[in-house]
């Protein structure tokens, strides 16, 4: 909020200059209107730039350093804000009838708006250093599952016998939602043979809050999340662990080169790209549906987490600020079982979304 008052100040004073010139150029120089309002905002422009250089983005300025390549973003920012000030002007004025100093102030208005959060994420944008370099201890997988007796049979060795041949401490966390194929007795059957630990719920109570309940008992100094369905590849996980080492969360991505999806349907991949399209103003993730992640854990301490539906990967993304890496990914077609997405999961992805949207603003702010 401090950083939105100083930006709305150094607005109050781009408004001084913008008005002042608007009308010495139309009154006493006697310019037309529109082009006197080209002139009073560029001349803005230039003060507001310093003022912000200076000021409110101090702390991400660095001095000198990259002060022209900002100036440049600024100004391109600024043009596009010419264009909504201007044509708010001549609309207000124009269509509407309404006073002509009166309708600058509203297009400044609309601008500033524009300004401020472009500015914000794009010329002074907050860039974070590397996570330290840190050796994994242990790596804890957390499966949620329901109705994936067959899967599960799979999954687990696949994923102890990676681990196992990386040199890699694991273990395996299967949260079941009392699923009536016995998937729970199927875990706590292999939990003889492999570090598996198995809670099983009261009954479907969702993917996200399963994973949750998965991190609370956790042993790892990484925490991993991997869907039962053999959709996403465990050759994989040695990987994604090398990077984490280096990196805050790693996510197995279908959209970075190198990843992708095995026969999936048209309308499958349109809805996938309508919702990654959807969530790209809150998170630098190129697959932000994808479901296949790992994470520290003081990382993820440092999240509070309320997520709704299935995209935990997102929620973790997005609440704990972490340096992202995405790793390259071929999504399988599924083997076994039924897919659970429906119009119940769409609709909760639109209201995760939302709540992801405040969070992100009040940050901003």
């Amino acid at each position: 909020m401090k950083r939105f008052l100083k930006f709305a100040c150094v607005g109050a004073s781009g408004i001084v200059v913008n008005q002042g010139l608007l009308w010495f150029f139309t009154e006493i120089i006697g310019i037309y209107y529109l082009f006197s309002a080209t002139i009073a905002i560029e001349t803005s422009i230039i003060t507001n730039f310093i003022l912000n250089e200076k000021w409110t983005f101090r702390d991400r300025s660095h001095g000198k350093s990259g002060m022209f390549r900002r100036g440049l973003k600024f100004n391109a920012v600024s043009v596009a804000a010419l264009v909504i000030n201007i044509s708010v002007l001549f609309f207000c004025t124009e269509v509407l009838g309404i006073y002509y100093l009166i309708s600058n102030l509203i297009g400044i208005v609309a601008a500033f708006l524009w300004n401020y959060f472009v500015n914000l994420g794009w010329t002074w944008k907050e860039e974070k250093k590397p996570a330290a370099t840190r050796k994994i201890k242990m790596v804890s997988m957390i499966t949620p599952t329901y109705n994936e007796k067959d899967n599960i049979k799979k999954l687990i060795p696949m994923i102890i016998q990676t681990f196992n041949k990386a040199r890699i401490k694991c273990e395996v966390i299967v949260v079941d939602d009392n699923s009536p194929d016995g998937t729970a007795n199927a875990a706590n059957e292999l939990s003889k043979k492999f570090p598996v630990q198995v809670i099983k719920r009261k009954g479907k109570l969702g993917l996200s809050s399963a994973v949750i309940e998965g991190f609370k008992i956790a042993k790892g100094d990484v925490l991993g999340v991997i869907d039962a369905d053999l959709q996403h590849p465990v050759n994989v996980l040695p990987d994604m662990v090398k990077e984490i080492g280096r990196y805050e969360m790693v996510v197995g991505s279908r959209h970075v080169p190198g990843g992708g999806s095995e026969e999936w349907p048209f309308k499958r991949r349109l809805i996938s790209r309508v919702a990654i399209a959807m969530a790209k103003p809150v998170t630098k993730l190129r697959d932000t549906t994808s479901g296949y992640f790992m994470v520290r854990r003081e990382t993820l301490e440092r999240a509070e987490l309320n997520p709704r539906g299935f995209k935990i990967c997102l929620e973790v993304a997005v609440k704990s600020g972490a340096t992202l890496k995405e790793v390259p990914i071929i999504f399988r077609k599924r083997e076994m079982g039924e897919s659970k997405l429906g119009g119940d999961v769409a609709w909760d992805y639109i209201v995760h979304l939302k709540n992801l949207y405040k969070f992100k603003l009040s940050k901003m702010l």
